[in-house]
Protein backbone atom coordinates (compact mmCIF):
# COMPACT_ATOMS: atom_id res chain seq x y z
CA UNK A 1 0.00 0.00 0.00
CA UNK A 2 1.72 3.63 -1.14
CA UNK A 3 2.02 6.20 1.01
CA UNK A 4 0.18 8.66 -1.14
CA UNK A 5 -2.74 7.41 -0.14
CA UNK A 6 -2.64 9.20 3.17
CA UNK A 7 -1.88 12.95 2.43
CA UNK A 8 -2.31 13.85 6.02
CA UNK A 9 0.59 11.68 7.56
CA UNK A 10 3.87 12.81 8.36
CA UNK A 11 7.06 11.22 7.77
CA UNK A 12 8.67 10.50 11.25
CA UNK A 13 11.04 7.48 10.50
CA UNK A 14 11.50 6.22 7.15
CA UNK A 15 13.74 3.67 7.74
CA UNK A 16 11.14 1.86 10.52
CA UNK A 17 8.17 2.96 8.61
CA UNK A 18 6.79 5.19 11.04
CA UNK A 19 4.11 8.31 10.33
CA UNK A 20 1.81 10.60 12.35
CA UNK A 21 -1.21 10.56 11.16
CA UNK A 22 -4.38 12.39 12.40
CA UNK A 23 -7.10 9.89 14.25
CA UNK A 24 -10.82 10.60 15.54
CA UNK A 25 -12.08 10.43 18.98
CA UNK A 26 -15.38 9.58 20.08
CA UNK A 27 -17.41 9.59 23.16
CA UNK A 28 -19.65 6.50 23.63
CA UNK A 29 -22.60 6.68 26.04
CA UNK A 30 -24.38 3.07 26.79
CA UNK A 31 -27.46 3.42 29.05
CA UNK A 32 -30.35 1.18 29.85
CA UNK A 33 -33.81 1.80 28.16
CA UNK A 34 -35.83 1.93 31.45
CA UNK A 35 -33.00 3.81 33.53
CA UNK A 36 -31.95 0.55 35.48
CA UNK A 37 -28.30 0.72 36.74
CA UNK A 38 -26.12 -1.04 34.73
CA UNK A 39 -23.91 -2.65 38.39
CA UNK A 40 -24.36 -6.46 36.99
CA UNK A 41 -23.83 -5.66 33.13
CA UNK A 42 -20.17 -6.66 32.04
CA UNK A 43 -18.01 -4.22 30.14
CA UNK A 44 -16.05 -6.09 28.04
CA UNK A 45 -19.48 -7.88 26.93
CA UNK A 46 -20.69 -4.35 26.15
CA UNK A 47 -17.03 -3.42 24.13
CA UNK A 48 -17.68 -6.55 22.23
CA UNK A 49 -20.86 -5.47 21.27
CA UNK A 50 -19.81 -2.47 20.05
CA UNK A 51 -17.22 -3.97 18.04
CA UNK A 52 -20.09 -5.42 16.03
CA UNK A 53 -22.05 -2.54 15.82
CA UNK A 54 -19.52 -0.50 14.05
CA UNK A 55 -18.31 -3.52 11.52
CA UNK A 56 -17.47 -3.31 8.87
CA UNK A 57 -14.93 -0.59 10.20
CA UNK A 58 -13.34 -0.73 13.00
CA UNK A 59 -12.24 0.78 16.39
CA UNK A 60 -8.46 1.36 16.60
CA UNK A 61 -8.85 1.05 20.30
CA UNK A 62 -11.94 1.90 22.80
CA UNK A 63 -11.70 2.02 26.21
CA UNK A 64 -13.92 2.06 29.50
CA UNK A 65 -14.18 5.18 31.04
CA UNK A 66 -15.24 6.57 34.59
CA UNK A 67 -19.17 6.53 34.54
CA UNK A 68 -21.25 9.61 36.14
CA UNK A 69 -23.73 7.40 36.67
CA UNK A 70 -24.91 4.23 37.39
CA UNK A 71 -27.37 3.61 34.65
CA UNK A 72 -24.67 4.28 31.90
CA UNK A 73 -21.31 3.38 30.49
CA UNK A 74 -18.94 5.56 29.33
CA UNK A 75 -16.81 4.58 26.78
CA UNK A 76 -13.87 6.42 24.63
CA UNK A 77 -13.62 5.17 20.94
CA UNK A 78 -10.73 5.81 18.28
CA UNK A 79 -10.78 5.63 14.50
CA UNK A 80 -7.97 5.71 11.90
CA UNK A 81 -10.21 8.57 10.35
CA UNK A 82 -12.76 11.08 10.33
CA UNK A 83 -14.24 9.23 7.32
CA UNK A 84 -14.68 6.14 9.27
CA UNK A 85 -15.70 8.05 12.49
CA UNK A 86 -18.65 9.72 10.84
CA UNK A 87 -20.06 6.35 8.64
CA UNK A 88 -19.99 4.20 12.21
CA UNK A 89 -21.90 7.59 14.31
CA UNK A 90 -24.67 6.77 11.51
CA UNK A 91 -24.92 3.58 11.93
CA UNK A 92 -24.41 3.07 15.42
CA UNK A 93 -25.80 6.10 16.89
CA UNK A 94 -29.68 4.53 19.11
CA UNK A 95 -28.53 0.81 18.39
CA UNK A 96 -30.17 -1.19 20.95
CA UNK A 97 -28.79 -4.44 22.06
CA UNK A 98 -28.86 -6.98 25.57
CA UNK A 99 -25.91 -9.14 26.32
CA UNK A 100 -25.90 -12.28 27.61
CA UNK A 101 -27.22 -13.02 30.88
CA UNK A 102 -29.34 -10.01 31.46
CA UNK A 103 -32.96 -8.28 29.79
CA UNK A 104 -31.36 -5.22 30.18
CA UNK A 105 -32.12 -3.42 26.66
CA UNK A 106 -29.05 -0.77 26.08
CA UNK A 107 -28.90 2.05 24.16
CA UNK A 108 -26.01 3.50 22.38
CA UNK A 109 -25.31 6.95 22.06
CA UNK A 110 -22.29 7.99 20.21
CA UNK A 111 -20.80 11.72 19.02
CA UNK A 112 -17.68 12.41 18.23
CA UNK A 113 -15.74 14.36 21.16
CA UNK A 114 -13.06 16.65 21.43
CA UNK A 115 -9.36 16.08 22.80
CA UNK A 116 -8.22 16.36 26.42
CA UNK A 117 -5.16 17.96 25.36
CA UNK A 118 -2.82 20.35 27.63
CA UNK A 119 -2.77 23.84 26.37
CA UNK A 120 0.20 26.39 26.77
CA UNK A 121 -1.73 28.56 29.31
CA UNK A 122 -2.00 25.39 31.25
CA UNK A 123 1.92 24.05 31.00
CA UNK A 124 3.02 28.05 31.29
CA UNK A 125 0.92 28.44 34.64
CA UNK A 126 1.83 25.02 36.22
CA UNK A 127 5.35 25.30 35.85
CA UNK A 128 5.34 29.29 37.13
CA UNK A 129 3.42 27.64 40.53
CA UNK A 130 5.61 25.03 40.77
CA UNK A 131 8.82 26.37 40.63
CA UNK A 132 8.21 28.41 43.93
CA UNK A 133 6.39 25.55 45.52
CA UNK A 134 9.21 22.77 44.93
CA UNK A 135 12.02 25.05 44.44
CA UNK A 136 12.49 24.97 40.63
CA UNK A 137 14.40 26.64 38.54
CA UNK A 138 13.33 27.50 34.69
CA UNK A 139 16.95 27.47 33.95
CA UNK A 140 17.75 23.77 35.18
CA UNK A 141 16.16 21.06 32.72
CA UNK A 142 13.78 18.80 33.49
CA UNK A 143 12.22 21.72 35.66
CA UNK A 144 11.12 23.39 33.46
CA UNK A 145 8.30 22.61 30.07
CA UNK A 146 10.93 21.14 27.77
CA UNK A 147 9.79 17.39 28.57
CA UNK A 148 7.17 15.76 26.62
CA UNK A 149 5.74 12.35 28.00
CA UNK A 150 4.44 10.06 24.85
CA UNK A 151 2.37 6.96 26.06
CA UNK A 152 0.94 3.53 25.13
CA UNK A 153 4.39 3.58 22.02
CA UNK A 154 4.13 -0.20 20.85
CA UNK A 155 7.35 -1.15 21.93
CA UNK A 156 8.02 -3.71 18.98
CA UNK A 157 7.94 -1.19 16.70
CA UNK A 158 11.22 1.47 18.50
CA UNK A 159 12.89 -2.09 19.23
CA UNK A 160 16.49 -3.33 17.59
CA UNK A 161 15.66 -7.03 18.17
CA UNK A 162 12.21 -8.45 17.48
CA UNK A 163 12.67 -11.65 19.81
CA UNK A 164 14.05 -9.38 23.01
CA UNK A 165 11.67 -6.01 22.23
CA UNK A 166 12.88 -3.23 24.13
CA UNK A 167 12.97 0.24 23.05
CA UNK A 168 15.91 1.84 21.39
CA UNK A 169 16.57 5.33 22.57
CA UNK A 170 18.43 6.55 19.22
CA UNK A 171 15.02 5.16 17.37
CA UNK A 172 13.23 7.47 19.42
CA UNK A 173 16.13 10.61 19.36
CA UNK A 174 15.69 9.89 15.08
CA UNK A 175 12.06 10.34 15.59
CA UNK A 176 11.34 12.86 17.41
CA UNK A 177 13.76 15.47 16.79
CA UNK A 178 11.14 16.13 13.99
CA UNK A 179 10.08 19.08 16.23
CA UNK A 180 13.40 20.39 17.47
CA UNK A 181 16.88 19.39 19.15
CA UNK A 182 16.57 17.08 21.67
CA UNK A 183 18.76 16.49 25.04
CA UNK A 184 17.87 13.69 26.63
CA UNK A 185 15.48 10.87 25.86
CA UNK A 186 14.49 7.89 28.06
CA UNK A 187 11.57 5.90 28.97
CA UNK A 188 9.30 3.23 31.19
CA UNK A 189 7.43 0.06 30.37
CA UNK A 190 3.39 0.75 30.92
CA UNK A 191 0.23 -1.27 31.03
CA UNK A 192 -2.74 -0.10 30.18
CA UNK A 193 -5.95 -1.70 31.59
CA UNK A 194 -9.71 -1.45 30.45
CA UNK A 195 -8.75 -1.49 27.14
CA UNK A 196 -9.58 -3.74 24.00
CA UNK A 197 -8.69 -2.97 20.72
CA UNK A 198 -8.50 -4.89 17.14
CA UNK A 199 -4.51 -3.68 16.42
CA UNK A 200 -1.77 -3.07 18.03
CA UNK A 201 -3.10 -1.98 21.44
CA UNK A 202 -5.82 -4.81 22.28
CA UNK A 203 -2.78 -6.23 23.63
CA UNK A 204 -1.31 -5.34 27.11
CA UNK A 205 1.74 -7.81 27.99
CA UNK A 206 2.81 -10.87 26.57
CA UNK A 207 4.67 -13.71 27.82
CA UNK A 208 6.18 -11.31 30.56
CA UNK A 209 7.08 -8.71 27.76
CA UNK A 210 5.45 -4.97 27.45
CA UNK A 211 3.56 -4.46 24.50
CA UNK A 212 3.81 -0.88 25.47
CA UNK A 213 5.88 1.90 26.91
CA UNK A 214 6.12 5.76 27.82
CA UNK A 215 8.08 7.67 26.27
CA UNK A 216 10.07 10.73 27.58
CA UNK A 217 11.20 13.27 25.25
CA UNK A 218 13.54 16.40 26.73
CA UNK A 219 13.90 19.09 24.10
CA UNK A 220 17.08 21.55 24.36
CA UNK A 221 14.90 24.54 24.52
CA UNK A 222 10.67 25.61 24.86
CA UNK A 223 10.25 27.07 21.36
CA UNK A 224 10.87 22.72 20.40
CA UNK A 225 9.15 21.62 23.20
CA UNK A 226 5.87 23.79 21.91
CA UNK A 227 6.25 22.72 19.06
CA UNK A 228 6.40 18.86 19.72
CA UNK A 229 3.72 19.59 21.85
CA UNK A 230 1.50 21.06 19.28
CA UNK A 231 2.72 18.94 16.43
CA UNK A 232 1.52 15.32 18.37
CA UNK A 233 -1.84 16.83 19.11
CA UNK A 234 -4.89 14.72 17.84
CA UNK A 235 -2.44 12.88 16.11
CA UNK A 236 -1.79 8.43 16.31
CA UNK A 237 1.37 6.49 15.29
CA UNK A 238 1.28 4.44 11.89
CA UNK A 239 3.14 2.27 10.56
CA UNK A 240 3.51 1.03 6.34
CA UNK A 241 6.03 -0.37 4.68
CA UNK A 242 5.76 -0.61 0.86
CA UNK A 243 3.24 -3.59 -0.36
CA UNK A 244 1.64 -3.77 3.24
CA UNK A 245 -1.01 -3.05 4.93
CA UNK A 246 -1.13 -0.02 7.45
CA UNK A 247 -1.05 -0.34 11.03
CA UNK A 248 -2.69 2.12 13.45
CA UNK A 249 -1.59 2.84 16.93
CA UNK A 250 -3.14 5.52 19.01
CA UNK A 251 -0.51 7.68 22.28
CA UNK A 252 -1.46 9.19 24.78
CA UNK A 253 0.27 13.53 25.33
CA UNK A 254 1.56 15.03 28.03
CA UNK A 255 4.25 17.25 29.50
CA UNK A 256 6.33 16.25 32.53
CA UNK A 257 5.50 17.75 36.33
CA UNK A 258 7.57 14.92 38.25
CA UNK A 259 11.12 15.96 37.17
CA UNK A 260 11.52 12.62 36.04
CA UNK A 261 14.55 13.93 33.35
CA UNK A 262 16.29 16.20 35.77
CA UNK A 263 20.23 15.14 35.58
CA UNK A 264 20.27 14.17 38.93
CA UNK A 265 16.88 12.18 39.12
CA UNK A 266 17.84 10.20 35.69
CA UNK A 267 21.19 9.99 36.12
CA UNK A 268 19.86 8.20 39.70
CA UNK A 269 17.50 5.84 37.25
CA UNK A 270 20.07 4.79 35.05
CA UNK A 271 22.78 3.46 37.78
CA UNK A 272 19.73 1.69 39.20
CA UNK A 273 18.98 0.17 36.03
CA UNK A 274 22.96 -0.57 35.61
CA UNK A 275 22.87 -2.04 38.55
CA UNK A 276 19.62 -4.23 37.91
CA UNK A 277 21.02 -5.33 34.46
CA UNK A 278 23.93 -6.61 36.18
CA UNK A 279 21.77 -8.82 38.93
CA UNK A 280 19.97 -10.22 35.81
CA UNK A 281 22.92 -11.06 34.32
CA UNK A 282 24.21 -12.46 37.62
CA UNK A 283 21.01 -14.86 38.10
CA UNK A 284 21.13 -15.59 34.72
CA UNK A 285 25.01 -17.43 34.78
CA UNK A 286 23.88 -18.49 38.36
CA UNK A 287 20.87 -20.07 36.05
CA UNK A 288 23.03 -21.16 33.24
CA UNK A 289 25.78 -22.95 35.50
CA UNK A 290 23.31 -24.79 37.80
CA UNK A 291 21.49 -26.38 34.72
CA UNK A 292 25.22 -27.49 33.50
CA UNK A 293 25.52 -29.12 36.24
CA UNK A 294 22.28 -30.75 35.94
CA UNK A 295 22.73 -31.55 32.94
CA UNK A 296 26.56 -33.22 33.37
CA UNK A 297 24.67 -35.19 36.73
CA UNK A 298 21.85 -36.27 34.36
CA UNK A 299 24.59 -37.09 31.69
CA UNK A 300 26.92 -39.43 34.28
CA UNK A 301 23.53 -40.69 35.89
CA UNK A 302 22.82 -42.59 32.13
CA UNK A 303 26.64 -43.22 31.87
CA UNK A 304 26.38 -45.22 35.21
CA UNK A 305 22.53 -46.53 34.15
CA UNK A 306 24.90 -48.25 31.06
CA UNK A 307 26.98 -49.08 32.57
CA UNK A 308 25.53 -51.31 35.35
CA UNK A 309 23.26 -52.56 32.25
CA UNK A 310 26.27 -53.77 29.96
CA UNK A 311 27.85 -55.05 33.40
CA UNK A 312 24.75 -56.98 33.77
CA UNK A 313 24.46 -58.21 30.20
CA UNK A 314 28.01 -59.45 30.58
CA UNK A 315 27.80 -61.48 33.84
CA UNK A 316 24.67 -63.23 32.11
CA UNK A 317 27.34 -63.93 29.24
CA UNK A 318 29.41 -65.31 31.37
CA UNK A 319 27.07 -66.72 33.82
CA UNK A 320 25.61 -68.97 29.99
CA UNK A 321 28.77 -69.49 28.93
CA UNK A 322 29.85 -71.57 32.66
CA UNK A 323 26.58 -73.83 33.10
CA UNK A 324 27.26 -74.65 29.55
CA UNK A 325 30.52 -75.80 30.30
CA UNK A 326 29.26 -77.45 33.69
CA UNK A 327 27.16 -79.79 31.26
CA UNK A 328 29.89 -80.31 28.97
CA UNK A 329 31.80 -81.48 32.18
CA UNK A 330 28.95 -83.72 32.99
CA UNK A 331 28.04 -85.81 29.96
CA UNK A 332 31.86 -86.88 29.76
CA UNK A 333 31.88 -89.81 32.40
CA UNK A 334 28.49 -91.03 30.63
CA UNK A 335 30.68 -91.79 27.47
Amino acid sequence: MDIQRFPDCVRLLDRLGLYLRDHAKVRILVLSEQGEPLVDVNSWEVMEKLHKLAEPERFTTIRLQKSPAMELLLFEGLFQDREIMRYVIRNMNNSKFKVQGSNVILTVKIREDAYDYPTVEEWETYFRTINGKRNWSECTPGERADTVIIKNLPTKWFSLDANNPKPCERFLRDAFTLFGTIRKVDYEDCVEEGELGDDITSLTSQFGIPLTFNAYIQYQNYTSFKAAMSGLKGKQLMRLFPGQKPTFSPFVVDYDRTGFMTDKIHKARKIERERAAEEAKRKHEAYMKQQSELMAKQIEKQKRKRRKLEEKKMAAKKSKKEKSTDCDSALIPLL
